[in-house]
């Protein structure tokens, strides 16, 4: 049998059960798009930016539990353009396999991508031979799925692109990796964690994204010790918004009243599928219990920044099972806790009403617009935030309940997340309503990567939130006085939205809301991506915007603590 590097790679992706690809085309990868444009069932999709490429493939891995985001991109340039995406799915711990051409063997590459990625990749392959061209890519994606997860870089010369040759039949199948089952293993540690919850007075659980697939599992356990639950921000969707012991999201200062509340006495924490980084828990003035039980998927991420506590290292999923399954033995009846119940409902309730008591000045008051639009969507929609103001104020704000439904960028830096994130969510559900939360500054980065919506008539949605300022800069401690002349709000998003052929719709005020996102989702329901242009009050911070800055000033000496309160104070009137 006789093929070309190509064809080889389209086949290894076919038997990988890829469905999209997303690529920039250039004169090294050519001949691998236009293999994978003939393939019945990869979709391959260009973008118009290598970085998209990549937000779009972190997206596919985050969005739906079977799916690796993909991504094929030109060499040299291609490549370095890419790596503020493959950076935000390494930081993510999104499983990504990215393939990018390479010069031809007698040529060498102006950048050397190996080196490169490096730093930013679990693993980097080099193929210049046919006989391993399929094997090697079953390899790259087994990296990128085992614990922990993350991004593998593949690089294909153009002679082996584009050169017949003969391959040994038949052609291999791919088989997934089996995992040893650690849960027997971990049995003693296990006995340890329901010994120490059961003996707590005041148990907590704290969830992130590695508990994602383990909802009804989680609900189990928290009613059975009756404890309260908080989330990372990326692990929001890990647990109901609606359930009564959702306490709220972020363990510490950075937590909504509610949860704050909830966690004062807390003499034990059960922490599951998160590493304790700066994201998950808004600063690093959080005090601990001296009891801590961890659970995650990877030895990497336990018993790291508590060495002295519990922790057990597997599947999540079946380790949370088989604590449930001991901890029922020992205490067949769930336990109560009414008066914890009803703190955290009364709670929540004064935080709506302190929202919804806040002058928006005529703007659109974000808690309102929130809840309309929780309320106006499916119970499985998902969210999409762009980094920043934004996804603190979706997080906190909106309420989401099922696996999955809510992502944001990891980092705070990586701007321009959401628009293409919102396009690949919806490709790997086309089924669920997918609405974008996104800052007119991040629009203006990756605005066009829309177009990928109308050309396959998806249906999304995009909030512009729209105040005529770049709101990371207004309301951080470190920005300067002239922070307010950073003005984004000269873009008419109308014009832009008809430009490409999307719908366009504004929201000025509180009582626009509901009629506009009937509207809205009507119109998404056609399969026409839609803009909407939320006038937008940003006057109001949330709780983890408040502390994150607070906790990065207070690291700072007197005379930097005291410049930055003077320009705290000259905004405070000058706007």
């Amino acid at each position: 049998m006789s093929k070309t590097g190509a064809q080889l790679v389209c086949y290894a992706l076919e038997q990988l059960g890829i469905e999209h690809t997303f690529a920039t085309v250039g004169t090294k990868n050519a001949v691998i798009y236009d293999q994978l444009s003939q393939s019945k069932t990869v979709s391959t999709h260009i973008v118009k930016h290598d970085m998209s490429a990549a937000f779009m493939a972190d997206a596919v891995s985050r969005a739906h539990p079977d799916q690796v985001g993909t991504m094929l991109i030109a060499s040299d340039t291609g490549v370095t353009q890419a790596i503020s995406g493959i950076a935000q799915a390494l930081l993510a711990g999104s499983p990504l396999l990215i393939i990018a051409g390479a010069p031809a063997l007698d040529l060498e590459a102006a950048i050397d991508h190996q080196a490169v990625l490096a730093p930013l990749t679990k693993a980097a392959f080099k193929i210049n031979e046919h006989q391993r061209l399929i094997e090697t890519l079953f390899e790259a994606y087994n990296r990128a799925i085992s614990a922990p997860q993350g991004p593998v870089f593949v690089e294909i010369s153009l002679d082996l692109q584009r050169t017949v040759s003969a391959i040994k039949e038949p052609l291999p199948l791919y088989g997934a990796p089996t995992y040893k089952d650690l849960t027997t293993k971990n049995i003693s540690l296990i006995g340890a964690a329901i010994e120490q919850l059961l003996k707590a007075k005041n148990p907590g659980i704290f969830v992130g994204w590695g508990a994602v697939d383990a909802q009804a599992e989680l609900i189990a356990l928290a009613e059975a010790i009756a404890a309260p639950v908080t989330t990372t921000m990326q692990g929001l969707s890990s647990f109901p918004n609606q359930h009564p012991l959702h306490a709220g999201m972020i363990f510490g200062p950075g937590a909504v009243p509610s949860a704050q509340n909830a966690f004062a006495d807390c003499d034990c924490v059960l922490a599951i599928g998160t590493s304790f980084n700066d994201m998950s828990i808004a600063s690093d003035s959080v005090i601990w219990p001296e009891k801590l039980i961890h659970i995650d998927h990877d030895a990497i991420t336990v018993n790291t920044e508590f060495p002295n506590n519990i922790a057990l290292c597997g599947n999540v999923k079946a380790l949370i099972t088989a604590l449930l399954l001991q901890l029922q033995e020992q205490q067949p009846n769930a336990r109560l806790n009414s008066s914890l119940i009803n703190r955290i409902a009364s709670d929540k309730a004064a935080l709506k009403d302190d929202w919804y008591a806040h002058n928006s000045r005529g703007q659109v008051n974000p808690a309102v617009f929130f809840d309309y639009l929780s309320e106006a969507l499916d119970d499985d929609a998902i969210l999409v935030a762009e980094a920043g103001q934004d996804s603190f104020l979706a997080a906190e704000l909106m309420a989401i309940n099922s696996p999955r439904g809510f992502i944001s960028a990891t980092n705070l830096n990586t701007l321009g997340y959401c628009v293409p994130a919102v396009n690949a969510a919806k490709l790997v559900n086309p089924n669920r309503q997918v609405v974008g939360i996104v800052g007119e500054a991040a629009m203006t980065v990756t605005g066009m990567e829309a177009l990928l919506a109308v050309r396959e008539k998806l249906g999304t949605v995009y909030c512009i939130f729209n105040d005529g300022s770049y709101s990371a800069a207004k309301n951080h401690p470190m920005a300067t006085g002239n922070s307010r002349n950073r003005n984004y709000g000269d873009v008419n998003w109308g014009a832009f939205a008809d430009a490409i052929d999307c719908a366009y719709i504004r929201i000025e005020h509180n009582n626009e809301i509901e009629t506009a996102l009937r509207r809205t989702l009507e119109t998404a329901a056609q399969g026409q991506p839609i803009f909407v242009d939320v006038h937008i009050d940003y006057s109001r911070t949330s709780h983890y915007g408040e502390e994150t800055p607070r906790a990065n000033v207070s690291g700072l000496s007197k005379r930097d603590k005291m410049a930055s309160l003077s320009r705290g104070i000259m905004r405070k009137f000058t706007g």
